[in-house]
């Protein structure tokens, strides 16, 4: 919360326990408190705009200041008490302190102002986005016959400080923000909200950093419904460390609408909920990606060979270029290792090994970081009532089903780190520990910053040895 919500939350307990107490209904302290809060609460919205996590303390203030407007006029009308009686304000003041316990819950615990962990390596960190269009590919989520696949990526890199840097939005601009949020489902609106005074630790469009002439390139790509920004934590750090991270996002397939830089939006069209075992189906799906991700691979070489004064023009190594990805995303970069030799190194966060299954593993060096459930579910030793939840694992209907996803798993697992690949298994992680998700709020996972830095060590430590270290 910002000091100004803090304080108009303190003026709204102030009141009601006030009122209760019946302290405040002496002389004009009641009237006192209310103009202090209409002072709060205008500049609140002003400096920090509404947020649906303060509702509940937008609706007590608004009902307080009526109620005792109403009163007091009512008073001079028909000369009542000097104030109400005792049973009246503790009735009334209980129903508004309970309502007020919620009101403070909301933002401080289930919705809270979202606290990105500082990264750990030398460089200062800038971002930037590009926007790609394959004339190669027809858009198959449009019909529209022109339409050609259109990809955005997001940049971060290690940066050179000057004069006026501007933090860059963890999202959306301004601009961008008001343009999604008229139109959306009460849950993005909450979502966007949760995450639209997220402060980073990255600069707009300033110059990479001269302490080398290029830097290591690591592609990300994120999960089935997720944004690339949602990995910020991750991507920050490792740009901090030497690396220009770039990740994608995969359009149609994010449950926040992507919006393009001329104000196009295109909405998630994949169901979310469909059947992960239906292997066939989810490697269809796994094609696009592998196909986005290798196209922006390629564009990367055109942007590091452009003459235009790009940002990245000439920054980059492409001798040296590893890939990195979150539960599909991860998977995918099992995929495009498989079929692209020039990513020299990849790391999957628990993602199911979709795609064609690789039977002889990666000729590149590669790790599969898996949570303590997943790497139970390899095991047919995941208890009933986790296997059987349909929120963690969809489509399964009987033991014999799960056991026969199992078995799918581990041969398509054991196939893809055949060739020398590694595993490690994290203790204490979900499945959204990969992700900024879960500094969203504790109702998407454990927000342990802890556990983020440890995942972070992991990621610097594998990339260091086999992508920026390699001659």
């Amino acid at each position: 919360m910002s000091w100004l919500e803090i304080s108009l939350a303190l003026i709204t307990a102030v009141i009601i326990l006030g009122y209760m107490s019946g302290v405040l209904m002496i002389g004009r302290r009641i009237f006192t408190a209310l103009g202090v809060g209409t002072l709060m609460l205008g500049l609140q919205l002003v400096r920090d705009g509404y947020r649906i996590q303060m509702l509940l303390f937008y609706l007590l203030f608004a009902v307080s200041l009526l109620s005792f407007t109403a009163w007091a006029l009512w008073r001079r009308t028909v000369k009542l008490e000097k104030k109400p009686r005792l049973w009246k304000r503790i009735t009334v003041g209980g129903i508004g302190t309970v309502i007020l316990a919620i009101a403070f819950l909301i933002p401080l615990y289930v919705l809270p102002i979202i606290t990105l962990p500082m990264p750990t390596g030398t460089h200062i960190i800038g971002t930037s986005s590009y926007n790609w269009i394959d004339e190669s590919r027809l858009e198959s989520f449009t019909s529209d016959e022109a339409d050609h696949r259109d990809v955005l990526v997001r940049v971060w890199y290690p940066a050179e400080p000057i004069e006026n840097m501007k933090t860059a939005s963890y999202a959306y601009n301004v601009e961008q923000m008001e343009q999604l949020y008229n139109d959306q489902p009460l849950y993005v609106k909450v979502l966007l909200d949760a995450i639209k005074n997220t402060k980073v630790h990255s600069y707009l469009q300033v110059p990479v950093s001269s302490v080398a002439s290029r830097y290591p390139v690591l592609l990300m790509s994120p999960g089935f419904g997720a944004s690339n920004f949602m990995y910020t934590s991750f991507t920050e750090n490792l740009a901090s460390h030497g690396y220009i991270v770039v990740a994608i996002e995969h359009p149609y397939y994010t449950q926040i609408p992507t919006i393009y830089p001329d104000g196009r939006i295109t909405a998630g069209q994949v169901a979310l909920d469909a059947d992960p075992f239906m292997w066939d189906n989810m490697s269809e799906h796994m094609q696009l990606w592998a196909q986005d991700v290798r196209f922006v691979l390629n564009q990367l070489y055109v942007l590091n060979e452009s003459k235009d004064q790009n940002i990245l023009s000439g920054k980059m190594d492409l001798n040296r270029i590893g890939m990195l990805g979150h539960s599909f995303g991860g998977a995918a970069a099992a995929q495009v290792m498989h079929q692209d030799s020039r990513v020299l190194a990849g790391l999957n966060m628990d993602g199911f090994p979709y795609g064609a299954a690789i039977e002889d593993g990666l000729t590149n060096p590669f790790l599969y970081i898996q949570t303590t459930d997943s790497d139970a579910f390899g095991k047919r030793e995941l208890s009933e009532d986790v296997w059987s939840d349909s929120k963690k694992y969809p489509g399964l209907e009987s033991e014999e089903e799960y056991f026969e996803a199992a078995a799918e798993y581990t041969r398509r697992k054991n196939g893809m780190l055949k060739n020398g690949g590694s595993e490690w298994v994290v203790s204490g992680a979900d499945h959204m520990s990969f992700s900024d998700t879960v500094l969203y709020s504790p109702l998407l996972g454990d927000g342990d910053l802890s556990l983020i830095e440890t995942i972070n060590e992991k990621l610097v430590q594998f990339f260091d040895v086999h992508v920026k270290t390699i001659e």
